[in-house]
């Protein structure tokens, strides 16, 4: 979960671009069972000073090359891989779903069995998400972008409608697990965007 020489020398690629609003290059899971393989970034307590120079390398490169940074606006994308999860092997799926779901359990070898998220562990795992929120303005962002595409747990959410639950069914409780975020986000980090 932490940047590497490559990954260092992306984000001095960012600044260099020009860019002026910069998503943060890649998303970073917000724990480690999230994790789409086992070298994505993560920002956590251990690994926030990594990500904030992450940043600051973006940040200098920039300065250095169009003479400001003022005009930057940078971001970094929050994330939770849900059923894509491979927080330990590349080829090792271990999938954190919200219901189950014929063609993609299929499609990726899950069994009846393969245990639900309960609504208990997606409470914490907002908790998380604040956290992480909290952690990324610390390291000087000025946004997180909460990953909801591309079939991952926060866009897994969406067509929960046969989960039961505070976090299902209905398009209110489909859309909680990123509100509750958002809310958490403006009361926790105010000024975060």
């Amino acid at each position: 979960g932490r940047p590497t020489d490559l990954t260092r020398r992306r984000w001095e690629r960012f600044g260099l671009s020009g860019a002026k609003m910069i998503w943060g290059g890649e998303a970073s899971a917000v724990r480690p069972d999230g994790r789409g393989n086992p070298k994505q970034l993560m920002i956590l307590k251990e690994t926030v000073g990594e990500i904030a120079g992450l940043r600051e390398i973006l940040l200098d490169t920039h300065i250095k090359h169009f003479g400001t940074g003022d005009d930057l606006f940078i971001g970094l994308q929050l994330t939770h891989s849900g059923r894509f999860s491979r927080p330990n092997r590349d080829k090792g799926l271990e999938p954190k779903i919200l219901y189950h779901h014929p063609i993609l359990d299929k499609k990726f070898g899950l069994t009846p069995d393969t245990p639900v998220m309960t609504d208990a562990e997606i409470s914490s795992l907002v908790d998380d998400f604040i956290q992480a929120s909290v952690l990324a303005k610390s390291a000087g962002f000025d946004f997180v972008d909460i990953k909801h595409c591309h079939g991952y747990l926060g866009h897994e959410f969406l067509s929960a409608v046969d989960r039961p639950g505070r976090y299902g069914c209905s398009l209110k409780n489909r859309t909680r697990f990123l509100r509750e975020i958002v809310e958490g986000i403006r009361t926790e980090a105010p000024g975060l965007h």
